[in-house]
């Protein structure tokens, strides 16, 4: 008897084992297949709405504050504005020029270059207008112009204060230097005009320029890397891998992972096959070497190019954070889910791990440029999907600087893991009730709870509202039905009763209803206070349910409802 016994035992165990050998997704084992990266789920933070919708504008961070310049706002039209993010809100400034698809170059002297642009509406023509912007008292004054009219161009800094310019749409394009002052002028012709091209310093005063795009947004067969001092050259990598295509603005600066006390320029970039997979490139310069070298950098797995929900689209450079010793390429899906493809050693060249972080959907993400915080999120300002007629005002901030926002390391395997316990569980459960099944006497039922009255449940609402008043067990995120029935001395059923007959609704329904007008009152009486300390403060779990929950009950989202008491006001 015994032996059957265990013989049925270790059959569950092995049922176990190779229903788990089924089961756990492939993500889990990535580190020893090589063939799939982590997946982390990370929290969004909603910033406030930008005053201005806008695309095809420049982002930077400077002086502590989040910089939004130029761009197009809705029906294609340039806008002459800026804002820039500080106490909780966007502010709005005028620009002297449109910039819609210009550049933005940070300066020695702390103030950016802005430059370049549509002359018109709809994305058409080039303009010669340059200006600064100084970032301690917000000002943009114009000073020249120039040395050839553009749109889609890219500027660099050079280490002797020079800015490299390059880059052009539907004109003919060329190399140009900035004094770092007031002059611009042309250095170099390029026969073989780029969009948006990479600019990479490989010394104090030198850099090279490169793009898989022509003028006209064609595709290039063979991509040309050109040279500010010295004679333009082809690399075998790029027979492969040639360079991503982004015809949004991106900050090279970002990219660097050299180091420049030691004479080391290095850069990642992201290169693309003719199968339509992505990789990380690398772009290092050094006293060693007469040329760049050029190299795929060497990762644990494959750069994902769709996730459970579907393919993803990367839109963005590598940008780096060198607290973190991190790069991110930032991505979205067609369920408007962001991506983020972390390379987590960015000093490394061999075997670097991968980490793609995801959100839940959003209502408006849109492809913009991401700029890093001190604190090492991502905010995403702006942007657009489907048309340049109707860009986005939201504003993104993607939790991937502290810890705490990082939900699960290992989303997607837990939950299989504790479904196949559960299901060992019910099967020994099981088991051992049919050996028994005999033995066991059978019980009287207890007795159910007598309906409650109309006035007793009345009586009951009170009290639970008086609860709710008086201790604001709402404000606990962690909240239960048996612990309000605990409280009351009562059965869970007839408070759940009570609230639904009473109220018409269901008991998390009635809870939320209390943390949404404890939200509405702190963003009402305490206008500076972050949305993610209203969010802790009512009560609620995490972002996502605060913006689903709020608006359900407002039919606004925190935002709009905002904007709406401002104007009442």
């Amino acid at each position: 008897m015994k032996t059957g016994r265990t013989r049925r035992l270790r059959l569950l165990l092995c049922f176990y084992f190779v229903a788990m050998s089924w089961i756990v997704p492939e993500s889990a084992t990535a580190a020893v297949g090589k063939t799939a990266c982590r997946e982390v789920r990370v929290e969004v933070e909603r910033l406030p709405d930008l005053n201005i919708p806008r695309a095809g504008h420049s982002v930077f961070f400077d002086n502590g504050e989040v910089v939004v310049v130029g761009g197009h706002t809705s029906g294609f039209v340039p806008t002459p504005t800026a804002e820039y993010f500080k106490d909780g809100k966007w502010n709005l400034l005028q620009t002297v020029y449109e910039h819609d698809d210009g550049f933005a170059v940070q300066l020695k002297s702390g103030k950016m270059l802005l430059a370049g642009g549509h002359a018109q509406h709809l994305g058409i023509g080039q303009t010669f207008v340059a200006e600064l912007y100084d970032p301690e008292n917000h000002v943009f004054k114009g000073f020249g112009c120039l040395g050839k009219k553009r749109s889609l161009a890219q500027g660099m800094a050079l280490g002797d204060g020079r800015v490299v310019i390059a880059g052009n749409w539907y004109i003919e394009d060329a190399i140009e230097v900035f004094d770092g002052k007031n002059a611009f002028a042309v250095d170099k012709e390029v026969p073989m005009g780029m969009a948006r091209p990479f600019i990479f310093p490989i010394s104090a005063d030198d850099a090279v320029v490169f793009s898989s795009v022509d003028t006209v947004g064609q595709h290039r067969q063979n991509t040309v890397v050109w040279r500010l001092k010295g004679e333009s050259f082809s690399v075998s990598l790029f027979d492969e891998w040639y360079p991503v295509g982004l015809l949004d603005e991106h900050n090279d600066e970002l990219s660097f992972v050299g180091d420049t006390a030691k004479g080391i320029y290095a850069y990642l970039f992201p290169v693309m096959n003719a199968e339509g997979q992505m990789a990380i490139a690398r772009m290092q310069a050094d006293k060693d070497h007469s040329e760049p070298q050029f190299s795929l950098l060497s990762t644990e797995c494959s750069v994902p190019m769709e996730s459970q929900w579907g393919p993803i689209s990367y839109f963005s450079t590598v940008v780096v954070d060198n607290k973190s010793g991190r790069g991110f390429v930032m991505g979205i899906g067609k369920d408007n889910r962001y991506y983020v493809l972390s390379i987590d050693k960015v000093h490394a060249q061999a075997d670097v791990p991968l980490t793609l972080y995801y959100t839940d959907p959003l209502d408006s993400a849109g492809y913009a440029p991401p700029v890093i915080t001190p604190e090492g999120n991502i905010i995403i300002a702006g942007g657009l999907i489907d048309s340049n007629f109707t860009p986005f005002s939201s504003a993104y901030l993607l939790c991937l600087g502290s810890p705490d926002a990082i939900l699960s390391a290992s989303s997607r395997v837990w939950p299989w893991v504790i479904l196949a316990v559960l299901a060992l569980l019910a099967a020994l459960i099981f088991w051992f009730h049919k050996r028994r099944r005999k033995q066991v006497v059978s019980l009287p039922l207890p007795e159910e709870p007598e309906p409650a009255s109309d006035e007793s449940e009345k009586n009951l609402i009170q009290r639970i509202c008086s609860l709710m008043d008086e201790r604001q067990l709402y404000l606990r995120s962690d909240l239960k039905l048996s612990d309000i029935s605990a409280l009351l001395g009562t059965n869970g059923r007839y408070v759940s009763e009570a609230i639904k007959n009473q109220r018409g609704c269901s008991f998390t329904q009635f809870i939320n209803g209390y943390r949404v007008e404890f939200a509405k009152e702190m963003l009402r009486s305490q206008p500076d206070r972050k949305m993610t300390e209203v969010i802790t403060a009512s009560g609620f779990s995490g972002e996502s349910s605060f913006f689903r929950t709020f608006k359900s009950f407002t039919g606004l989202t925190p935002g709009e409802w905002i904007a709406q008491e401002q104007g009442m006001n």
